[in-house]
């Protein structure tokens, strides 16, 4: 986690500058393509990629300053987290925002991409799930449609505007699902109270303390037999020379399975999502030899 304490990220004078004359330059560019385009030359002469490229470069690059906007930064630890002294981490907000971008980015498709990423968690009916950093709530009702009427879907989001949206959209599409306010390192739940646990592209949002807090909690409210499952983006296989807009949106994923061990977890497998740079980590609870064999092993 890096910025706390300073100016990070679009929020600085000079990367704001640099980001406003390089959407300047793509919408000049752009704008040159389209007119020989229309000349009847465009496509012979500069090619088609080059306009398709250069369209996703200036797409991302205003979604990268939406979402500067849209997000706040608390610093680590004291005061300065939730009520109870933990450190939050990064907290989006902008709810309607958030859903703009996350259907831009997905080409509209973003119920389809999260419910394929809860695959992986492989949900069964009539099972109590908990999702960690829920954001607008679609992936909580995507897993409602999974568990059926007869299971349980809670979301849990740092954020009450997210909250606030992801309840209206459970409403709108009327199914059941529970959205509440609170942090990741302080679930507001029982002990053993959930089958299963998802946290998707939340991890890059906490410092480092806050993720061992989280694997602690999450540990905490599964029941013996439960199942976790944290999706986020793993690091690149190599380092890009291109300026770092995004610094914090990576995570070293063989360091999270580390924490989750040392929280009383056992890793049950990991590997790619399919989709860019997208890494899983599935893990149960760890059985003591005071706890003895599970019933089906």
């Amino acid at each position: 986690m890096h910025g706390f304490g300073r100016n990070a990220g679009v929020g600085s004078p000079s990367r704001r500058s640099l980001i406003i004359m390089v959407v300047a330059a793509k919408l000049l560019l752009i704008a040159g393509l389209m007119t020989l385009l229309w000349l009847g030359a465009g496509y012979l002469s500069a090619g088609a990629s080059v306009f398709v490229f250069h369209g996703v470069v200036l797409t991302a690059l205003l979604a990268l300053v939406i979402w500067g906007r849209g997000r706040r930064q608390s610093l680590v630890g004291g005061r300065s987290g939730d009520e109870h002294g933990n450190a939050i981490g990064i907290v989006l907000h902008g709810a309607a925002t958030y859903d703009l971008l996350a259907r831009m980015l997905t080409l509209g498709r973003e119920g389809r991409f999260r419910t394929s990423m809860l695959r992986l968690a492989g949900l069964r009916p009539g099972e109590i799930v908990l999702d960690v950093a829920c954001g607008t709530g679609t992936l909580a009702i995507a897993a409602k449609r999974q568990v059926g009427p007869t299971g349980r879907v809670t979301g849990l989001d740092a954020s009450a505007e997210m909250v606030a949206r992801a309840k209206a959209k459970a409403q709108r599409v009327q199914l059941d699902v529970t959205f509440v306010h609170g942090a990741a390192q302080r679930l507001p739940f029982d002990d053993a109270r959930f089958d299963v646990v998802t946290g998707t592209l939340m991890l890059h949002h906490l410092p480092k303390r806050a993720r061992a807090a989280f694997a602690r909690e999450a540990r905490r409210v599964l029941r013996p037999e439960g199942r976790l499952l944290l999706i986020d983006f793993g690091k690149p296989a190599r380092r890009s020379r291109l300026p770092t807009l995004h610094r914090h949106g990576h995570v070293d994923m063989q360091a999270i399975g580390a924490l989750l061990t040392e929280a009383g977890f056992e890793i049950v497998a990991t590997g790619d999502v399919g989709t860019k740079d997208l890494r899983y980590i599935r893990a149960m609870p760890a059985h003591t030899d005071d706890e003895g064999p599970s019933c089906g092993t």
